[in-house]
């Protein structure tokens, strides 16, 4: 598949690849499925679209990715597609995001499940994605995808490349919870302000906070055909002595 920022998978039981434009073209609100391209010239929008058949394995990747929360009749359903359509995006900030985003619940009202993000490995039901699609602000676009893992030696997280920003990495010398606090507010706040970071600065997330020494990483957790790889690397963040 295309390599792109974000890349998203919304499957299907569209009888064959002809209903399925033709739903597009009448419930989508203006986009167009023609050969590789989605469009919607109404809102200027365009990506890169990709139709892949039956896949068996979808409805396990889609309970995995859903952390569990997506009910059996849910999984029933995706494990009955016939197509899943894939959304291509070069995003760079919110807005691009949030075309994207867009653009996935045109495929949802076409007859579309659920979403899975497959740059970052999160999922999200539909009725959850509309909701997102009708309020796209900064930190709902973050939390529905951007990721907190936790692996033996670091914590660190997935899908800020999907603003065109590194990720984010920390020891595993704090407790989960204290991690995900410090990740999520460094990234919030690189996401919503843009900061020009340098290596050697220093980040706190309040002022009597301790201090995080930052340094600049290529991305060293999967090769960079992987989807989840993150071009842009890491921003390491160390505590200060």
């Amino acid at each position: 598949m295309t390599e792109s920022n974000i890349i998203i998978g919304i499957p299907g039981k569209w009888k064959n690849r002809a209903e399925l434009i033709q739903t597009v073209a009448s419930k989508s609100e203006g986009y167009l499925l023609t050969g590789n391209i989605f469009h919607n010239n109404d809102k200027n929008i365009t990506f890169q679209a990709e139709i892949q058949d039956y896949e068996p394995a979808l409805k396990e990747t889609f309970s995995y990715a859903s952390k569990g929360n997506f009910p059996e009749g849910l999984l029933a359903e995706i494990n009955e597609h016939t197509l899943t359509v894939y959304i291509l995006a070069d995003a760079s900030d919110t807005d691009s995001v949030a075309d994207l985003i867009d653009a996935g619940a045109a495929i949802l009202r076409a007859g579309g499940m659920a979403v899975k993000i497959e740059t970052t490995g999160i999922a999200h039901s539909k009725e959850d994605w509309l909701k997102l699609q009708q309020s796209p602000d900064i930190l709902s676009v973050y939390a529905h995808f951007v990721t907190i893992i936790g692996e033996e030696d670091y914590y660190c997280s997935f899908g800020m490349k999907s603003f065109g920003l590194p990720d984010a990495v920390t020891l595993n010398t704090m407790s989960p919870k204290e991690a995900a606090s410090l990740l999520n507010t460094f990234n919030y706040y690189h996401v919503g302000e843009r900061p020009v970071f340098t290596n050697g600065e220093t980040f706190s997330i309040q002022q009597d906070a301790p201090d995080f020494t930052l340094t600049s990483l290529q991305d060293f957790r999967y090769e960079q055909d992987h989807p989840f790889y993150n071009p842009y690397g890491l921003w390491n963040l160390g505590i200060s002595k």
